[in-house]
């Protein structure tokens, strides 16, 4: 591209996924939040936000052969949709066939969008690491916006706080019409990617995978519960939006210092990101009623998390061929959408047996660090 076009699909992308990162910062506050205020304990909270991982795992899995089919823009543009759709259903109802559909809806959407973007921007110019970093980044500024919103508008009113998020959401419809629309990937025969392994067992693909479990953990304890245990200890929902944008700040500095950690390499980078984002968890749920504390081992785990979801798919998709980028970066989703699913889920069955549910989330945050933890570089992983 040159300068010109390349400086305008910046600004249409980036404004994209800014917009979608607001709608959907003010849906991971709100959402828990409208299911206490309706009556659900802390435990099936986690079971229904989980609900949304499950169109993640499916839409994810089926990403790879679809991106064969469609352009990456069609997927964005589904994905918005998506995530409007699911906010404006709970703002009319909070039903509980309503918060089941609703997460379905926004799980598939989390699917179309960060497949779709992470795909659509390392496909222009830029290598792949810078290409996502500017997109962490400008997806980190939405997540800091959006909480906070959501925590001022749902003191007076979730449904109207869910209302706005979904109107958001739309808004970033005809912005996405603007994008480059890139032409499906070629399907890549044994020839073309110069190994007849699949992508799900290519060594560099599987250890970015864990990579993206292990940042999909973390996402998946400040989707579900964060929000709730903020509160549980006493604190308003202000101080609960706030503390979700301090995790998506420091998320995003994570994302900035992508570049540096991945100097270090594959091995380095996951012990690096895997423990500050589980320990930074597992101690954080322990210290909330002193909300400084609580703040800075949240700055921890963000930071851990920014640079696993931003180097995770950088280097996945670096260690096979152009045309399977599509493929890899879809594979990588699915390990961290699985935890998605496996992280809410499992505090909320730990819940019913534990004393609390800050020791259950304090242990499935170690347990899910150590597939990452255990990883082995081969010589064919990216150095």
């Amino acid at each position: 591209m040159h300068n010109r076009s390349q400086l305008s699909e910046d600004v249409f992308s980036e404004t994209t996924i800014f917009l979608f990162s607001v709608s959907l910062g003010m849906a991971t506050v709100l959402v828990p939040l409208m299911a206490s205020a309706a009556g659900y304990s802390l435990g099936a909270v986690g079971f229904l936000i989980g609900v949304s991982a499950i169109t993640q795992i499916i839409a994810r899995a089926g990403m790879g052969a679809l991106m064969e089919r469609f352009r990456t823009r069609s997927f964005i543009l589904a994905s918005l949709s998506l995530l409007s759709a699911s906010c404006l259903l709970l703002a009319v109802t909070h039903a509980l066939w309503a918060f089941v559909v609703s997460q379905l809806l926004q799980g598939a959407a989390r699917a179309y969008f960060f497949t779709g973007t992470q795909t659509h921007v390392i496909r222009g110019t830029r290598p792949a690491v810078s290409a996502l970093t500017i997109m962490n980044v400008t997806n980190g500024v939405g997540l800091l916006v959006g909480p906070v919103v959501a925590g001022f508008i749902g003191a007076a009113s979730l449904q109207l706080g869910l209302a706005v998020a979904g109107a958001v959401a739309g808004v970033a419809i005809p912005v996405c019409l603007f994008l480059s629309a890139y032409e499906p990937f070629v399907k890549a025969g044994a020839q073309s990617s110069g190994s007849t392994v699949p992508i799900w067992r290519r060594p560099g693909v599987v250890a970015s995978g864990w990579m993206g479990a292990a940042a999909g953990a973390w996402r998946g304890i400040l989707n579900s519960y964060l929000p709730v245990l903020v509160t549980a200890a006493g604190h308003s929902i202000p101080v609960a939006g706030v503390m979700t944008t301090i995790a998506n700040l420091a998320a995003l500095g994570g994302s900035a210092a992508a570049p540096l950690v991945r100097r270090a390499g594959v091995r380095a980078s996951a012990i690096v990101g895997t423990v500050l984002a589980a320990a930074g968890v597992a101690v954080m749920v322990y210290l909330l009623s002193d909300l400084i504390w609580a703040g800075v081992f949240l700055v921890i785990s963000g930071i851990g998390a920014g640079i696993l979801q931003t180097l995770g798919p950088a280097l996945g998709s670096e260690a096979v061929g152009p045309e399977e980028r599509g493929r890899a970066i879809a594979m990588i989703g699915t390990f961290r959408a699985i935890s998605l699913l496996v992280t809410p889920v499992g505090i909320g069955a730990l819940v019913f047996v534990l004393p609390s549910a800050a020791v259950a989330t304090s242990i499935v945050a170690v347990v899910s660090a150590v597939p990452a933890l255990l990883m082995r570089p081969r010589p064919t992983d990216p150095a």
